[in-house]
This record gives C-alpha cells, sequence and structure tokens, in this order.
C-alpha cells in the first residue's frame, strides 16, 4: 500500500490531489494543536495566548511549510511556542507535549488504514468520490505514519528528543551532543537516509495493515 499507483487517470488525479491537500492539512493541525493542547493542560498558557490550542488550521499551516510538504514531500508547520517552567511538573509536562503530536499521527494513521481498506473492499471504485475516499485513506495513512516515524527520530529538535530530553537529566552527554550537532544531523539524515526511513515506516505499518485485513476481509 506504501507504493503509489504511478498510472493515473485525469479523475483520480483530481481525487487524489484534493485527497492529499486534504489530509495535509488535518495531519499538519492536528499534530501541531496536540503539542499546543497537551501544553495548555499541563499548566503552560503560553499556547493558549498564542492562539494555538484551536482546531482552527489557519494557526498552525506555515503556506511555504505546506507547499513544500504537497510538492516535495518535506515540510513543517508552525512550531507550538512553549514554556515548560509553567508546566505543573517539569518533566511530564515536557513528555507528555513532545509525544501529543506523533500519538494523533498514529491514531490517524490507524484510521486512514482502516479507510483505504473499506473503501477496497466495499466501495465499487468507478466514481470520483469513492477514489477520493480511497486516496484520502491512503494519504492518511501513509502521512501520517511517516509523521510519526520522522518525529520520532532521537535527533534534535525533533519530538523524539524532547521525550528522551524529558526522561533524562538535562546535561547528559546525549543530550548536550544533539543540541550541538543534532541540526546537522537532521539534515544528514533527510538526504541520505531515505531508505532507512522508508524501511521504519513499512515495518511499522506492517501491523497496522494486517490488523485491518483480518476486520475486512
Amino acid at each position: 500500500m506504501l507504493n503509489f499507483i504511478n498510472d493515473l487517470s485525469g479523475t483520480e488525479i483530481i481525487s487524489a490531489g484534493l485527497a492529499l491537500l486534504l489530509v495535509l492539512v488535518i495531519s499538519l493541525s492536528l499534530h501541531e494543536f496536540g503539542h499546543a493542547f497537551v501544553a495548555y493542560k499541563q499548566g503552560d498558557m503560553t499556547p493558549k495566548i498564542m492562539g494555538r490550542v484551536t482546531l482552527n488550521p489557519l494557526a498552525h499551516i506555515d503556506p511555504i511549510g505546506f507547499v513544500c510538504c504537497a510538492l516535495f514531500g518535506f515540510g513543517w508547520a508552525k512550531p507550538v511556542e512553549i514554556n515548560p517552567i509553567k508546566f505543573r511538573n517539569y518533566k511530564k509536562g515536557l513528555f507528555l507535549t513532545s509525544i501529543a503530536g506523533v500519538t494523533i499521527n498514529i491514531i490517524l494513521a490507524f484510521l486512514g488504514c482502516g479507510i483505504y481498506y473499506i473503501c477496497l473492499r466495499f466501495l465499487p471504485l468507478t466514481n470520483g468520490f469513492n477514489l477520493f475516499l480511497l486516496y484520502f485513506g491512503m494519504f492518511m495513512y501513509t502521512i501520517n505514519l511517516s509523521l510519526f516515524v520522522f518525529n520520532l527520530l532521537p535527533v534534535y529538535p525533533l519530538d523524539g528528543f524532547n521525550c528522551i530530553a524529558a526522561l533524562t537529566k538535562y546535561d547528559n552527554k546525549f543530550v548536550n551532543f544533539m543540541r550541538k550537532y543534532g541540526t546537522l544531523i537532521l539534515i544528514i539524515v533527510l538526504i541520505f537516509g531515505d531508505i532507512l526511513l522508508f524501511q521504519l515506516v513499512q515495518w511499522i505499518g506492517t501491523p497496522l495493515e494486517m490488523l485491518w485485513r483480518l476486520i475486512v476481509y
């Protein structure tokens, strides 16, 4: 399922394009909303003051990052500004805030996988709306699974690094190293790590696909 269909008709191109744009809006917005909402619930008013505790995509979407994501497969949303010192429990608040975005992504990936296989199993793929649902499910699955894997990498400034930083001493060697060289490492991963990231996505996605096959077939 992770292999995109190369030969598309005109109707399929329109359906796939609309589905891709909608999924990007939903996925990026909910990821950032997750960070903002949890930080706010942990006692930090910063996301609320900055207008980020909202489901309105306009508060979360970065126009340039969104276009890059749609055209090149890599982009970004507006990062949520937080002040961990305001958390009622610093380590707990930082960990929960960091993990919130990817938690939403894996839930969306699970739902998208289900939509995809339900469409394949029960819907005649002969009209634009059904094709739209098929591609919506496929993109919801693949994009959110990719966001889940990528953001959990233990590389600064990704969510995975922040989770580790929340569970370890502030001045430990790994955290200090990543704060110093993490951006460079991330650039190297983006340039040379496509195969590894793709394999991780496939490995994590296999159980989701197997489960939905068992449910709908």
